[in-house]
């Protein structure tokens, strides 16, 4: 046997040695347990929405109620409102939210003239822009405007134009949406 060859032997004998046979390279080690927790979370929902009513106004009038809006015959000047209340919940220690609702001018289809004449504004919370924070069953009003504003005299072909149409106003989304 060559010097390097017996020497890699002996160096591998004595490395064995030391690591399995002649001693030991012991550590410690220890394990405990540590106690798990139950995680839960909270909720964000739109309970209900009920309590609708219609009501019209004429010319910036009181407003009255309007017993079935399927009858009503609306002319120029009159401002339908509808009312609706949207109960909501909140659960959760960061929650905090926005709700909104979504008709606009393309809520209302049907015959384009009568169409043209009719502008919608929507009301949520009576315009609060503070987010909602949690609480059970808080009831957030949604108020929707349908204007027939009273023309000048250069309105009076579009709004002649308008007499016996119909239109209807579409279901529309209220959403409710987490800020953090």
């Amino acid at each position: 046997m060559n010097k390097i060859t017996k020497g890699a032997v002996v160096g591998g004998i004595g490395v064995a040695l030391l690591l399995g046979g002649g001693s030991t390279l012991a550590y410690w080690t220890d394990t405990d347990t540590v106690q798990g927790a139950t995680i839960t979370s909270g909720d964000l929902d739109i309970v209900s929405v009920a309590g609708a009513t219609w009501t019209v106004s004429h010319n910036g009038g009181a407003a009255a109620p309007v017993a079935n809006i399927g009858n009503f015959k609306m002319v120029p000047g009159d401002t339908l409102t509808y009312k609706v209340d949207a109960t909501v919940t909140l659960v959760g220690d960061n929650l905090t939210a926005t709700i909104a609702a979504a008709p606009t001018a393309g809520s209302i289809t049907g015959d384009a003239a009568l169409v043209g004449r009719l502008a919608v504004t929507t009301t949520v919370n009576n315009g609060a822009t503070t987010p909602l924070v949690p609480g059970a069953n808080q009831v957030i009003p949604v108020e929707v405007t349908i204007a027939w504003p009273i023309g000048t005299a250069a309105d009076v072909a579009n709004d002649n134009a308008a007499k016996n149409k119909v239109v209807s106003f579409a279901d529309f989304a209220i959403t409710l949406t987490q800020v953090h």
